[in-house]
């Protein structure tokens, strides 16, 4: 299996060889400041281990403009 880590999950899930077993994903995130789950970006493997790779989300677009208060 070639090098998984930084690429989308669907991605990294195709390059799987035929007939091997897909790993458990896990996403996870840091909290937002409103408490919720983020669900935009991109889901992309950050670390595997065992039976499992860990994934999170990331803002792969250009940056938004900060609002003024």
């Amino acid at each position: 299996m070639e090098n998984v880590l930084g690429r989308p999950v669907r991605e990294a899930l195709s390059s799987l060889p035929a007939g091997e077993t897909a790993p458990r994903i896990i996403e996870t995130a840091a909290p937002r400041r409103d408490g919720q789950t983020r669900q935009e970006g991109t889901l992309r493997v950050v670390a595997c281990r065992e039976g499992a790779w860990i994934a999170a989300r990331f803002l792969d677009g250009a940056p938004r403009k900060r609002e003024e208060a």
